[in-house]
């Protein structure tokens, strides 16, 4: 005759040891993860990131010049609206917002994910007519250039932001010493300073290799050594401020070469005009 085992139903889940207490246990970090991720993809964290978005780009957007441009954010999309001052003051707010970072649990990243622009450029202010007797000839005038210095504080940041989107000023590396190769780029970028309106702050900043604190002494380093060049090359000294950031607000991925090369970078903003 053969023997059959039989186990009872309620020793299936509880047993001695007991199963059930470890296996609850164990399911637990499954569970915050499903509430990390439920929460991502809810409607609370969109909200919150879009708000972030908007805000830091429109706080960098009015510190830069262009407190002119429209601002709208979808998640991460940014659509910027306006009416130029001047032919290309448009693509230097869009290069601006491209780098706009925002804090995450990875450390800062840029905000916008993708960023259009729709602008308009403000129509040519037509001159009064002067009447003239008829029975002088009309003498055609020359039209009197106009001075450098006349310039809108939004164009110049968008050509000062046009000046270094494609090269770098150059330093040696860990210290404040500017390349002689970067000597052109500095010529051009004096003679731009040199017509723009106000005060122009020069912002330094590193990558993230090293410690925060000589990063930001290095950064601050590097923008006084390019406020002292430009000195140099005919800029008053009380219209140039400089300031040193650190590795805060990375452009570009730290882990990566090319990303650490991007954020070791020198800005320009203006900040006033008189």
């Amino acid at each position: 005759m053969q023997s059959v085992a039989v186990i009872e139903r309620h020793l299936l889940l509880w047993r001695d040891p007991p199963v059930w207490p470890f296996l609850w246990r164990g399911l637990l970090p499954l569970a915050a993860l499903a509430a990390v991720v439920i929460y991502a993809l809810g409607p609370f964290a969109h909200r919150g990131i879009q708000e972030q978005v908007e805000q830091r780009v429109r706080e960098r957007l009015s510190n830069g010049g262009f407190a002119w441009v429209g601002l709208s954010v979808s998640g991460q999309s940014v659509r910027l609206t306006g009416t130029e001052p001047h032919a290309g003051d448009g693509a230097g707010a869009v290069a601006l917002a491209r780098t706009v970072s925002c804090p995450t649990l990875s450390g800062e990243r840029v905000c916008a994910t993708r960023v259009s622009g729709d602008f308009t450029t403000a129509p040519p202010v037509a001159a009064p007519a002067v009447a003239t007797a008829p029975a002088v000839p009309a003498v055609p005038a020359v039209p009197a250039p106009v001075p450098a210095a006349h310039a809108s504080s939004h164009s110049c940041a968008a050509a000062l932001a046009g000046l270094v989107s494609h090269e770098q000023i150059e330093f040696s590396p860990g210290s404040a010493h500017i390349d002689p190769r970067s000597g052109p780029l500095l010529d051009r970028l004096a003679k731009q300073v040199r017509g723009c309106p106000g005060t122009v702050l020069i912002e330094g900043y590193t990558d993230s290799v090293g410690r925060g604190i000589v990063n930001r002494h290095l950064s601050e380093a590097r923008a006084t050594a390019v406020r002292n060049a430009l000195i140099a090359r005919g800029v008053a000294p009380t219209r140039l401020r400089a300031k040193g950031y650190g590795a805060r607000h990375p452009i570009a991925d730290n882990t990566t070469e090319s990303g650490r090369a991007q954020n070791r970078r020198i800005e320009f903003y203006v900040i006033g005009s008189k």
